[in-house]
């Protein structure tokens, strides 16, 4: 392996990290229930701890441009509408409607018991013919 090709690796390696953390996590939820829905049933579960994180969502923002990271990382269009920002996916796979940061922060001062009752995001995802929706905070 030539010097030049060898410098050029290690570059890459030592550069790499900053290009991937230049994103900024704008919405980050973990989802307590799921519903599933197609032409002939419908079906609700409650995710337990440990399913939560499998299914989280995540919107991340590089530049200009905000994308669904847990999502193949599928470009969104962020719209605030009152307390609430959708982002809604440039393909047409679904969207993540959550509280604006304000709210968010309103959410975060309420005591627990309340907090527990609410939810602060749903995403609702199409699939097939039918839809998959996550509730969560």
């Amino acid at each position: 392996m030539t010097q030049t090709i060898r410098n050029l690796i290690i570059g890459i390696f030592f550069f790499l990290p900053l290009v991937v953390d230049a994103a900024e996590v704008v919405f980050e939820g973990y989802p307590v229930k799921k519903i599933e829905t197609n032409e002939n049933s419908s079906n609700t579960s409650l995710l337990t701890k440990t399913q939560g994180p499998e299914y989280k969502v995540t919107i991340v923002k590089d530049g200009e441009n905000y994308f669904w990271a847990t999502r193949g990382n599928v470009q969104v269009v962020p719209m605030q509408s009152g307390f609430y920002v959708t982002y809604l996916a440039v393909n047409g796979a679904g969207y993540v409607r959550t509280l604006a940061p304000e709210a968010r922060n309103l959410f975060k001062q309420m005591p627990a018991e309340e907090q527990a009752k609410q939810f602060l995001y749903f995403e609702h995802l199409v699939h097939q013919m039918g839809s998959i929706t996550y509730y969560g905070r």
